[in-house]
């Protein structure tokens, strides 16, 4: 096996994981380095990564179905479901920024981007809308809550009595911006950081969570998402100007006891709900992020990969988690 055809096998069945095929673009933005796979650094252009792929598929070790890549045991047909993903993906998209555009409201609000499969652009017509949260420094507390009420007021908020809640935004990630270094590190996550897609940012926040995590670049070759994918929402000036004014009477001492107020009811809930102690996932609840994961899908996709390197002679080099509860 050639020592690149192990980063791109790698890649594959990390998607695979995650039932994404590739097109050779995203292998090369996304590739997982050789040095996790017991090969000396490599920096192949997307000229050799599409060389490599089109071996790979002449020897069946990978197939090709409408310019995209998966390993040789992906089902039939899997570009064409993968093409209908992304329709809905894109239909979901454009109705998520016309609720997302008054969002740009919200106070202490940074940063809002979608992860999970509509960032990967392959939901399904049940599937919700992951969110990930940048929130003001000491403001994270008011900034959750006000993105509550405000999605609750749309009719568009999940919540945890929805089984199924198709077109709701589902905020299951909040970080500060003095608390972007994220600590649970694994490939899951810094394959979901790479992926985020903004959907409004202030500041080029985004741009500096990536720069504060460049530990992302040992488990892929990118560490930022794509540069000329806009998916954002029209920046609108009276609502930028709406939040700054609730931020003014926000920034004084009702404000912060306000927050503290938030901080410890929300705190004392999480802390006694039973979901938090259950195993296979994670809920962190602190002054700089809140994580809500308590069934986590990390623990699947990494079974899955995991299965798949060592059909391939890779089980050498298998991923931990990012710390899950045991």
């Amino acid at each position: 096996m050639e020592a690149l055809d192990r980063s791109i096998l790698a890649t594959l069945a990390y998607y695979g994981a995650l039932r994404r095929p590739l097109t050779p673009v995203e292998t090369y933005e996304r590739l997982i380095p050789s040095e996790r796979l017991g090969v000396p650094a490599l920096r192949p252009t997307l000229g050799a990564i599409v060389s490599r792929l089109d071996a790979l598929v002449a020897d069946t070790t990978v197939v090709t179905e409408y310019g995209l890549y998966a390993l040789a045991d992906t089902p039939a047909e899997f570009g064409a479901l993968f093409v209908q993903r992304q329709k809905e993906s894109a239909r979901k998209y454009q109705r998520l920024l016309k609720y997302a555009w008054w969002l740009q409201a919200v106070p202490y609000v940074r940063a809002l981007a979608t992860s999970g499969s509509l960032a990967l652009a392959s939901t399904g017509k049940e599937s919700d809308w992951d969110m990930f949260v940048v929130a003001h420094a000491g403001r994270l507390y008011t900034a959750r809550t006000s993105l509550l009420l405000a999605t609750l007021m749309m009719g568009r908020l999940r919540t945890k009595r929805m089984r199924s809640a198709p077109d709701t935004f589902c905020f299951n990630h909040y970080i500060t911006t003095d608390g972007l270094a994220l600590r649970h590190r694994s490939i899951f996550t810094a394959h979901a950081m790479a992926w985020l897609i903004p959907v409004f940012d202030t500041n080029n926040i985004l741009r500096k969570l990536w720069q504060a995590n460049q530990w992302i670049c040992d488990y892929s070759a990118q560490a930022g998402g794509t540069e000329f994918v806009r998916r954002s929402v029209t920046h609108s000036r009276v609502l930028n100007a709406a939040r700054r004014t609730l931020e003014f009477f926000l920034n004084t001492f009702i404000g912060a006891a306000i927050e503290r107020v938030f901080r410890v009811w929300m705190q004392r809930r999480i802390n006694r709900n039973p979901v938090t102690r259950e195993r296979g996932g994670r809920i962190v609840a602190d002054a700089r992020e809140l994580e809500f994961h308590p069934h986590s899908f990390e623990a699947v996709a990494l079974a899955r990969y995991h299965t798949t390197l060592t059909r391939y002679g890779l089980g050498r080099y298998l991923e931990r988690d990012s710390g899950l509860t045991k």
